[in-house]
């Protein structure tokens, strides 16, 4: 197995100057303790005793004897806050012999003469050590709620920027570099992979990974255990590999390392644990959220391609059947027919025709849509004059109802893709000669709006469309359920009207309207900057 090097992820340059490197020996204090801090400890009970001497000796004539002892409990005490309970034990051995030297008769000598100075020298002693012990435990209890208090405020950080990701990469990357930073190791991450697993992030990245560090990573992984250094299993490799578990099992194997040779302390290895934690709990996030998008992508292409086969068994079948049954009756009574009836058959050969290729035209614009590749061809035009095209188009269409215009004057002209903008107002006009009775109005009206837009209209007299089906008007193969009266469509009109509408930079929405039963549908479209308009609509 060759050595892995870990994923070459952008990298902090000023985090990367406080990471450790080969022959240093700097630590934090969550790893272990300043090298000369007992020295300084020993020093300062010195000279804290001494003070406590030079203090006791101006006092002396004003305060007497008895109360100098208080001046040196004051120096053990503050030793013990200070530096804890060993260099305190030397303060009340340190305070009990200078308070024996210099107070105490004979004077600077360690003899004692009268029985009750002994007893005052034993009581003092017992004293300071009882003080010297509580303030002691009084420094570890507050030393321990810092150290609490930043390990929930590092781990809350953590954690945050842990649900700040939104990709694996991004995952494994802020875990290596915050953990890195926080315990000040270098640090490495596997996954699986093909039965195994692989190095997908580390910190620094141009780590790698020897023989005896891959083999701790795989046992580590595969036996859901530690392995490595300070580990007892593994032993030879250089890092420690921790094991990334979830509810659903090892989602990965991170691995720490530092310059100095003694594995994390109890301390150290509970936050490691507890960041270890919310590591695999992220990856296990991300690799949810990418199972349910599979599985949403899965159900959305059975349910199109359900779709599709139902569009194509039925809606295109219908227009196929009503030809076929004309050319054979042209075919096979042509000779008995007069001249009406063969021009109707002709007429509702031509009719189903069209319709069969608007059908076809839709599925093949729908599958553009979803490919990205419609690319509009962006020009000015006169808004108007697209409306009076697209109404001479959809004629036939529109013959069981009237058309009644209601345009504003001299609108701006606006910047559209001519093809795509008569199609989608034929789609919309096709929907409302459906769904609209014989013989009402469908309304086409425009109108300049306050925002720099300019609105199109298509307003029809039919029932209107379900509360509970306008959020899905415009969901490709969805139609809503009418009588048999209502010729049939592929559900792709609106769905493809959208997609056009928006690739010009517009909206598309529909409501009902206000003043009567039917339904409205409103195309907003930007007004160009330059675009010259009206002082007053009409």
């Amino acid at each position: 197995m060759m050595p892995q090097a870990a994923k070459n992820f952008p990298e902090d340059t000023n985090a990367r100057s406080n990471r450790p490197r080969s022959g240093e020996h700097g630590r934090p204090a969550l790893f272990c303790l300043p090298v000369g801090l007992d020295w300084l400890a020993v020093g300062l009970t010195f000279g804290a005793v001494a003070s406590a001497v030079g203090i006791g000796s101006v006092l002396w004539p004003w305060i007497g004897v008895g109360n100098i002892g208080l001046i040196f409990l004051t120096a053990i005490v503050a030793v013990a806050a200070r530096f804890g309970l060993w260099p305190s034990l030397l303060a009340t051995v340190l305070s009990s012999l200078c308070y024996n030297f210099f107070f105490t008769a004979p004077y600077y000598t360690l003899a004692i003469d009268e029985p009750a100075n002994v007893v005052a020298i034993a009581v003092f002693t017992l004293v300071a050590v009882i003080v010297s012990n509580v303030a002691a435990r009084a420094r570890i209890q507050a030393i321990a709620a810092v150290e609490r208090a930043r390990t929930t405020e590092l781990l809350y950080a953590f954690s945050r920027k842990l649900t700040g990701t939104g990709t694996l990469d991004d995952v494994l990357w802020a875990t290596a570099h915050q953990i890195a930073l926080m315990l000040n190791v270098r640090v490495v991450i596997l996954l699986p992979e093909n039965g195994s697993v692989a190095v997908k992030a580390g910190y620094p990245p141009e780590d790698r990974l020897d023989e005896a560090d891959f083999a701790a990573a795989q046992w580590s992984w595969q036996r859901d255990v530690p392995a490595g250094l300070g580990s007892g299993v593994r032993a030879d490799a250089k890092r420690l590999f921790l094991p990334m578990r979830t509810g659903r099992g090892v989602v990965g194997v991170l691995g720490i390392d530092s310059d100095l040779a003694d594995p994390p302390g109890a301390a150290e290895r509970r936050l490691l644990d507890a960041l270890v934690d919310q590591s695999a709990l992220a990856i296990e996030r991300v690799h949810l959220v990418e199972d349910m998008e599979r599985v949403k992508l899965t159900f959305e292409t059975e349910r199109l391609r359900s779709a599709l086969l139902t569009s194509i068994s039925h809606d295109l079948k219908t227009p196929l059947a009503a030809v076929l049954g004309a050319a054979g009756t042209l075919r096979d009574l042509g000779s008995k027919l007069d001249q009406d009836q063969k021009v109707e058959l002709l007429a509702t050969i031509i009719d189903e025709s069209e319709r069969l290729n608007r059908f076809i035209a839709n599925l093949l614009d729908m599958t553009r849509l979803e490919s990205g590749a419609i690319v509009p061809n962006i020009a000015r035009h006169d808004l108007h004059e697209i409306v009076g095209s697209v109404l001479r188009r959809a004629g036939k269409i529109l013959q069981p109802q009237r058309v009644e215009l209601d345009l504003a004057g001299e609108l701006p002209m606006i910047e559209l893709d001519a093809v795509l903008f008569e199609q989608v107002l034929f789609n919309l006009l096709d929907n409302a000669s459906k769904y609209a009775p014989a013989g009402t109005a469908i309304i086409v009206r425009s109108r300049l709006e306050p925002d720099n837009m300019v609105a199109l209209q298509v307003m029809d007299e039919g029932d209107g469309i379900p509360h509970s089906d306008l959020g899905l008007i415009f969901e490709k193969f969805y139609r809503v359920r009418k009588g048999d009266r209502v010729r049939a469509g592929t559900g792709l009109g609106l769905s493809i009207s959208r997609g056009f509408v928006e690739a010009m930079r517009g909206t598309i929405a529909v409501a009902n309207r206000s003043d009567r039963r039917g339904a409205v549908f409103t195309i907003r479209l930007p007004i160009p900057p330059a675009s010259p308009r009206l002082d007053e609509v009409a």
